[in-house]
């Protein structure tokens, strides 16, 4: 997919992206701060060994001479200085400090201090804040904030290495504007010329502008060799554009472009690409993407988004992860919503483009046109009872299916209590469906009502007890009983209600199924205990296991599809949750879910990390789904050496006995430059096995920019808890 960030414009001679506190933690030399102990009054004021006075009124001072101008100071051999036309020429050993972070060496030049203009040749200048140094023949004030540079140099490399430098035969840059103009300008790699320009026009600071963004180069097999030129529009203040041509080697030109726009009451992004003709699929392809939010009150709001992709190919194409690759449908809402101090009520109108063509039918989602949902909550309304209250109508519409509406009411109340060492919290509910259908079989009602009582209580107690050093342990049991009679639910049709998963947090729901087109009968009762350890002083959660069951005391005879068989164990599966902190570096998680009926593993789950900071990291994750999948996850991104890193995933899927990713590179780090080179492959058809091979390669100048395949996305989606330094 596109992305891009809008905040690097190529060539820029004067870095403008913000400056990381670390960045230059690998550089040797950076010059201190002037300490300036007069007050900014704005006055003039001269320190020399010797000082003369002549008729004409020109000063002369000579031997350790400082000359200080609010938050600036001159040094230089010897001064001269003409009161009447308040100016100002330095002779020998010139040498210029800021506050803000610029200071020079220069042979000799000259200032009128009131239009502040001037001249200094043979200039070595240095900026602090971005590590930027560099040299030209000469650098001339022009007036308050303006400046110009004649054969000009810049790099963010220490003094004596000049790995990369930008240089052009003259510069302009007006600090007012955050505007700067460049002639002739050249980039160069170890003295390997990468880039040059004529003329251009650039940003001396963070803000945006018009201009060209570094451009981005890759190779995959689904693309061959990929190079896209991206140009980004400042159109406003609170918009802006891009448009990115991208030329793949084995597919044709691709045309990206995005359009961003932020006020008061709305903010929005579209994004587009479009590749005509693509020499593979043999025909065009586009997606297009959008997310627009727009709120005329504080408590209205408006908020459409949604995808769209020509075929059911472009996302294993041209995705960039396992996720798009794996997508089966995508979303196309608008919502409409209102909320207010107790209540809220949402109007939504939904969509859904199913882009995996072996899904048809009544497997694919319904349509929501429209759906109206309102929801209010009124704590301690009376006598310390919560009530609240869920309302829907919604009408459904599929192809060549049961469609129809469907109206669902549902109030409740309940009365929470508690104390230091105790909750209880007793809740009754009251769902009320109807369904008015259309579609269905012969002799079937098109009238269908459903309604039943949902009642439970859920109550836990709190022990602890210290333990050696500064630590308590907790004994945290708690019970959950639910009671919902049974109801025939066989003839009502499904429209978006499915089951939820097993798990934990799942022993103390009041609801079985995530729609209103199945509740699920119920007399059961939830026993679990929790045991943790804190540490007293900090808070910090260091251990934590908890284990649970379901008791049930009836069949549970209500079952997402009519032809699905009752569950008539008088028990759940065994869920236990473990989670182990012995310092600040490792961090250990885990979950099984055992059937003592089959003496039967359901899932189970394992993850052990260790992490010092975003770039010493390391993972090792295993999961298994009974019958579904069975899979180890590696990641990790470690120092090598004190410039050198490593980075790696390897996904395999042992139920499959194949690799789901593999990711491997390294990574480069100095003083004023990075890089990194990754070589990819992941799978992009879990059903054919067909996989998707890459190498990427970036390159990153300090205080410029990147050249190359942006990683760090990649890398961050990839390794968890990897944190991109560029």
């Amino acid at each position: 997919m596109y992305r891009h960030a809008p905040s690097l414009i190529l060539c820029a001679s004067v870095a403008f992206t913000p400056a990381l506190a670390d960045e230059w933690a690998l550089c040797d030399y950076l010059p201190p701060a002037p300490e300036i102990s007069h007050a900014d009054d704005g006055r003039l004021r001269f320190e020399a060994d010797r000082a003369f006075l002549d008729r004409d009124g020109i000063s002369r001072l000579e031997g350790n001479v400082e000359v200080f101008e609010g938050t600036r100071i001159f040094t230089a051999d010897r001064f001269e200085y003409e009161h009447a036309r308040n100016y100002l020429e330095a002779m020998g050993n010139v040498t210029f400090d800021d506050k803000a972070g610029l200071s020079f060496e220069s042979s000799a030049g000259h200032l009128y201090l009131d239009s502040e203009e001037g001249r200094f040749k043979e200039v070595e200048y240095f900026f602090r804040p971005r590590h930027a140094r560099g040299k030209a023949s000469a650098i001339e004030p022009r007036g308050p904030d303006r400046f110009r540079l004649s054969d000009a140099s810049y790099t963010t490399c220490d003094p004596g290495r000049q790995d990369w430098q930008l240089t052009a035969s003259r510069v302009d840059l007006n600090q007012d504007s955050g505007r700067g103009t460049a002639r002739n300008v050249l980039l160069r790699f170890h003295r390997v010329p990468l880039l040059y320009t004529p003329w251009i026009n650039f940003p001396i600071d963070d803000r945006r502008q018009t201009g060209l963004l570094l451009p981005s180069i890759g190779n995959a097999d689904s693309t061959g060799l990929d190079v896209e030129i991206p140009y980004y529009f400042n159109l406003a203040p609170n918009r802006d554009a891009i448009l990115a041509p991208r030329y793949l080697g084995r597919r044709g030109i691709m045309l990206g472009s995005q359009y961003r726009h932020m006020s008061g009451s709305s903010v929005g992004r579209f994004d587009l690409e479009y590749l005509q003709d693509d020499e593979v699929y043999g025909d065009d392809r586009s997606w297009f993407t959008w997310d627009q939010e727009w709120r005329p009150t504080s408590r209205l709001r408006l908020h459409t988004r949604g995808t769209d992709v020509s075929d059911a190919d472009y996302l294993s194409d041209f995705g960039s992860s396992l996720d798009d690759t794996s997508t089966t449908h995508l979303e196309r809402r608008a919502d409409l919503s209102y909320q207010a101090s107790n209540w809220n009520l949402l109007a939504r109108v939904e969509d859904y483009q199913t882009v995996d063509d072996n899904i048809v039918g009544p497997d694919r989602p319904y349509k929501r046109l429209p759906q109206l949902l309102y929801r209010g909550d009124w704590p301690r309304a009376t006598h310390g009872i919560d009530l609240g209250m869920r309302a829907e109508w919604v009408s459904f519409d599929r192809r060549d299916s049961v469609t129809g509406q469907r109206t669902d009411i549902m109030p409740e109340a309940s009365l929470p209590l508690q104390g230091a060492a105790w909750f209880l919290t007793p809740r009754v509910r009251y769902r009320l469906t109807h369904y008015d259908l259309e579609g269905q079989p012969s002799g079937a009602d098109s009238q269908l009502q459903r309604d039943v009582p949902i009642a439970s209580v859920d109550g836990g107690l709190f022990f602890d007890r210290p333990l050696q050093g500064d630590r308590f342990q907790t004994l945290e049991p708690r019970v959950f009983y639910r009671y919902t009679p049974y109801r025939d639910q066989d003839d009502i049709p499904r429209f978006d209600t499915s089951e939820y998963g097993f798990s934990f947090d799942q022993l103390f729901r009041d609801e079985s199924f995530s729609g209103p087109d199945r509740v699920a009968n119920a007399n059961q009762l939830t026993t679990a205990l929790t045991s943790r350890v804190v540490d007293a002083s900090s808070g910090t959660e260091r251990f934590r296991v908890s284990l649970g069951q379901i008791q049930y005391f009836d069949d549970q005879r209500v079952r997402l599809r009519p032809e699905d068989t009752p569950r008539t164990q008088d028990s759940s599966s065994i869920v236990a949750e473990a989670a182990w902190r012995p310092d600040r570096y490792w961090n250990v998680r885990g979950t099984t879910q055992w059937d003592p009926h089959r003496e039967q593993t359901e899932r189970r789950t394992a993850q052990l990390q260790y992490r010092q900071d975003g770039n010493r990291v390391a993972n090792l994750g295993y999961r298994f789904q009974e019958d579904r999948l069975e899979q180890t996850d590696l990641s990790f991104a470690w120092p090598l050496s004190k410039r050198w890193d490593a980075v790696g995933r390897w996904a395999y899927s042992l139920e499959d006995h194949r690799d789901l990713e593999i990711l491997a590179g390294l990574e480069y780090n100095s003083c004023c430059w990075g890089a990194r080179v990754v070589a990819r492959r992941y799978l992009t058809d879990g059903v054919q096995g067909e996989y998707n091979e890459g190498i990427y390669f970036q390159l990153i100048l300090k205080g410029l920019g990147s050249l190359g395949t942006g990683l760090g996305e990649l890398l961050s989606e990839g390794i968890l808890g990897y944190e991109d330094d560029y």
